[in-house]
């Protein structure tokens, strides 16, 4: 047994800083009573929130600073600007929004609420109630927050968030009559919709700040639908049916249909679903080529292709969730290996922008993207870029390209896998035409092939648009996951310069980080064709080198548990159930930050 270790008596009246970490330092946490852990706990929590007072403080002090490090004079903005928080998200492997909203709490709490950042430096209040302060007093005048604060730090320690942002409520409507109206006002105007993915795979739609009286309307209505549909036999959960009719109605599978004409499709489908879905093959192939000119992909009818998955999928489980036929998918770029296409594996793909999705959803998004432009990456074995460029080849059933269709499939296969699956076709099964393709283009096209425009021309052509995408992937600013294909292709010295157009001087910039090379004070250039160095503001020098078009990736490792079904939530009492409710609902896990929104939307730079 371990000899007790005893702590100091007076343990919770040392003050956070240098003496309380050398002390807690020195503690062997299985040598200490269960009563003695709790106390530990506490000051060990006491010198987190020190900590990270003065982390907070560093930040808004680089948040500030102008100058870098020739300079003497140590110059200060006098707040911080709109590239501030850049300097931080390339320091600390930050998102831009992540940064900006650290930047903007530690700016907020040492400038405006200097009384929660020395509550904190005491070890009193942490980051969590801190961020409650700063969001929750925004609107309030500096005396008005500073009266808040006074009334209420005495009493954090006793008080969740939950009942910190009760006592504010309560506070800043007796300090200010007008400041409820305001802030819902406020609200209003930064009104948005978000799209983010979960930790699961699975992702959210949510739009914030909406007016209350139309979220309540639009509620009943897809409320009343579901209903509607349950009632017409649709068998699904309620609150699957309603997440099938908000998708529909956002992504414009039900463009031009009447609420009875919804009703009947949603419950159509339904009806004709499956229990199960074999996803072991190689995704949607049919028996015979379609040889039309239309855009709409085949369903699928055909058993899976001669190569079977040495890993068996999944089968879908009753009420999971289908494509319908109707689907735009307007700007989805899915990058995928051929391998898995052709059966051979089960490593994920990739939406741009959104991250990774498994085998078998890749293989139905693939078949629903069939209309859309096929692009193909070839790589050495180190998975670099050698190759690239464009197919019209389909496998039989998949439909043919349509120029109106703006989604991108991004087939992947190393050049060693390409070569030995074209000296054997039968292999490919319904792909062979191509792999046949891509094989003929791998020997006759250079590679890295320019566009043969001219480079002194101002803007890329589609071949050279095309391959930057493809080498840089995404915006290439340290850490940013803007798809390379919703970004401006800069030029790294400037075109107005002299700067050619060649995939030697242009590399993809989302808007902010384009602004940020120009406006922002930040120089980048390439020291070899993809790979870049940013130079910061303050002197800090960050390299992007190319990313991998293949990733090594584990094999799989069979588990232990047998994969159990997912459970459908019980569907007692649909009829009395709704979606709209006064209460306010439990707070959700937080969540990854969003990806970085099209820069499209933005305003160009000038």
């Amino acid at each position: 047994m371990p000899v007790r270790q005893l702590i100091p008596e007076d343990l919770a009246d040392i003050a956070p800083g240098p003496e309380l970490a050398r002390m807690l330092a020195g503690l062997e946490l299985s040598r200490l009573s269960g009563f003695d852990c709790v106390e530990v706990l506490k000051a060990q929590y006491r010198q987190a929130n020190h900590e990270r007072a003065r982390v907070l403080a560093v930040m808004a002090e680089v948040g500030l600073c102008a100058t870098g490090p020739a300079d003497d004079e140590l110059a200060r903005m006098p707040e911080p600007d709109e590239f501030s928080a850049d300097e931080v998200r390339a320091a600390l492997g930050l998102t831009r929004r992540a940064a900006e909203a650290q930047v903007s709490l530690a700016y907020d709490l040492v400038s405006r609420l200097p009384q929660v950042h020395a509550a904190m430096q005491a070890g009193t209040v942490d980051e969590p109630r801190a961020r409650v302060f700063s969001e929750w007093t925004a609107e309030l005048s500096a005396e008005q927050a500073r009266a808040v604060c006074a009334e209420l730090l005495p009493q954090v320690p006793k008080l969740t968030t939950g009942q910190l942002i009760e006592r504010i409520k309560k506070l800043a409507i007796a300090v200010d009559p007008d400041w409820a109206w305001r802030r819902y006002e406020q609200a209003l105007a930064d009104r948005k919709v978000v799209g983010y993915r979960n930790q699961d795979g699975s992702a959210n739609l949510s739009g914030y700040n909406l007016p209350v009286d139309r979220v309540a309307a639009a509620s009943g209505h897809i409320d009343a639908l579901a209903k509607a549909a349950k009632r017409a036999g649709d068998c699904r959960a309620i609150d699957h049916v309603r997440a099938e009719l908000f998708l529909g109605m956002t992504d414009g599978s039900y463009a031009g249909l009447d609420d009875a004409a919804i009703v009947e499709l949603i419950t159509t489908r339904a009806t004709d679903e499956p229990e199960a879905d074999d996803r072991s093959g190689v995704g949607a192939a049919a028996p015979e080529h379609h040889t039309g000119t239309d855009t709409e992909a085949t369903p699928a009818t055909d058993a899976p292709a001669s190569t079977p998955s040495p890993t068996p999928a999944p089968t879908r489980a009753v009420g999971a969730a289908t494509r319908g036929p109707v689907q735009t998918l307007a700007g989805t770029e899915l990058r995928v290996r051929l391998s898995t296409l052709l059966g051979r594996d089960r490593y994920p793909a990739e939406l741009a922008g959104w991250g990774p999705v498994h085998a078998e959803l890749a293989r139905d998004l693939t078949a629903a993207l069939a209309a859309a432009q096929w692009r193909f990456a070839v790589t050495g074995e180190d998975g670099q870029l050698s190759h690239c460029g464009t197919t019209l080849a389909r496998p039989a059933g998949f439909g043919t390209r349509s120029a109106t269709c703006r989604g991108v499939v991004e087939l992947q296969i190393t050049a060693g896998t390409l070569r030995v699956l074209a000296a054997d076709l039968t292999t490919a099964g319904p792909w062979a035409v191509v792999v046949a393709d891509l094989a003929r283009q791998l020997d006759h096209h250079p590679p890295h092939g320019e566009d043969g425009t001219d480079a002194t021309r101002r803007f890329p052509g589609a071949v050279l648009r095309r391959y930057l995408e493809c080498r840089d992937r995404s915006c290439v600013m340290i850490g940013c996951r803007a798809p390379a294909r919703t970004s401006d292709q800069d030029h790294t010295i400037d075109h107005a310069a002299g700067g050619p157009t060649t995939r030697a001087n242009l590399g993809p910039e989302c808007r902010h980080d384009h602004r940020l090379k120009g406006e922002g004070g930040w120089k980048l250039d390439q020291p070899h064709p993809g790979v870049f160095r940013w130079t910061s503001r303050l002197g800090h020098t960050y390299y992007r080198q190319p990313p991998a078009i293949i990733e090594p990736l584990l094999d799989p490792i069979p588990s232990e548990h047998l994969p159990y079904p997912p459970i459908a939530p019980t569907d007692d009492g649909w009829a009395n159930d709704r979606i709209w409710d006064e209460a306010e609902p439990d707070p959700p896990p937080e969540p990854d930050p969003p990806p970085t929104p099209d820069p499209r939307t933005d305003a160009p730079p000038f």
